[in-house]
């Protein structure tokens, strides 16, 4: 009796499955021929029934549907993570290799939307919205380049919180984004132009279109990376993170003149005396005629109550350029407070 039961479910799931699957290959050819709304209506009638369907099935549901987004001409943002959802589905399933020649082309094509998209957005300084864009575009080929784009995005957009996990995670990476390109001049245009391989750039060397071959290598990011997040482990009032990142930026980059002023108003704030002086040594060591860093110096040492030093620096300030209004003024005034 129980064996009866079983097939009879059997002969009843059969044609339902059947059915869910021509529901699906009518909705792939809509959206081949541009009929969106056909094609939503079978995948919607395909849906119904998604219950009875198999791991196959599934994953060629969801190809389909991401594909019917992606032919939407009205993008944006919400549709592209929309696209990036429907994807994300299909990859839990059993898919063919056709299945995954498919994917690959949507993640192509929804990297250069988003990328274009973000990179509008970010043109307009809707620097939040552009940094969502570039993840989506990260999200589709792992493009680091993308993923750093939507770190700054989120910096310029003063989401600390999720630029400084961002910037952490391209450090873990090892990002860097050094490139080699190699580099010739247009004997005609007379413009230097880059070539995708030596091989290439010789070439047209070769041909006497190209002359004076050179390689160029862009600067890393790196010290770029520690300086961003140092700034924001501050901002944040992470002190034992802010120490142990800027040291390590400082040990990779120790002229780096941004850093070192990061560095000198964090051990201000920290109250580490020792660290600032060394800091301090160090800054003079870079600018030593530099009657602006005295001054500065002066106003950070008068703010954490360390008045000799303040008055050591407003003098080498006035000593450097004797017109320096400000020095002078702050100078006298921390001389009366002490008569």
């Amino acid at each position: 009796m129980k064996t009866i039961i079983i097939l009879a479910g059997l002969l009843l799931i059969i044609p339902v499955v059947k059915a869910q699957k021509q529901e699906i290959k009518k909705a792939e050819r809509a959206v081949k021929l541009g009929h969106l709304s056909d094609a939503y209506s079978y995948l919607e009638s395909a849906k119904r029934i998604f219950a009875a369907a198999d791991s196959k099935t599934r994953a060629h549901f969801y190809v389909v549907e991401a594909e019917m987004k992606l032919a939407n001409k009205e993008m944006d943002m919400a549709q592209m993570e929309s696209i990036s959802n429907s994807m994300n589905h299909a990859n839990k399933y059993d898919l063919s290799t056709s299945l995954k020649i498919r994917i690959a082309n949507i993640k192509s094509k929804l990297r250069d939307l988003s990328a274009i998209a973000a990179a509008g957005e970010f043109k307009k300084k809707n620097f939040s919205s552009a940094a969502t864009l570039y993840k989506v575009a990260y999200q589709s080929n792992q493009d680091t380049i993308l993923f750093y784009k939507a770190a700054k995005s989120h910096l310029l957009a003063k989401e600390y919180e999720e630029a400084f996990n961002a910037y952490k995670r391209l450090i873990k990476m090892g990002f860097t984004n050094s490139k080699v390109q190699y580099v010739a001049t247009n004997i005609k245009s007379g413009k230097k132009e880059a070539f995708a391989s030596s091989y290439k750039r010789n070439k047209a060397i070769e041909l006497g279109t190209h002359t004076k071959p050179k390689i160029v290598r862009a600067r890393s990011k790196t010290t770029e990376l520690l300086r961003a997040l140092t700034a924001m482990s501050i901002q944040l009032n992470r002190s034992n993170e802010a120490v142990m990142i800027i040291d390590r930026a400082l040990a990779k980059a120790p002229d780096d003149k941004v850093l070192l002023n990061q560095a000198f108003h964090l051990y201000s704030q920290l109250g580490d005396k020792d660290k600032r002086y060394k800091i301090m040594d160090l800054l003079i060591k870079e600018s030593p005629n530099d009657p602006n860093l005295y001054y500065n110096l002066g106003v950070s040492c008068a703010q954490s109550n360390d008045m000799d030093k303040a008055i050591e620096f407003y003098k080498k300030t006035l000593d450097l350029d004797p017109k320096y209004m400000n020095a002078s003024i702050n100078l006298s005034v921390i001389m009366m407070d002490q008569e």
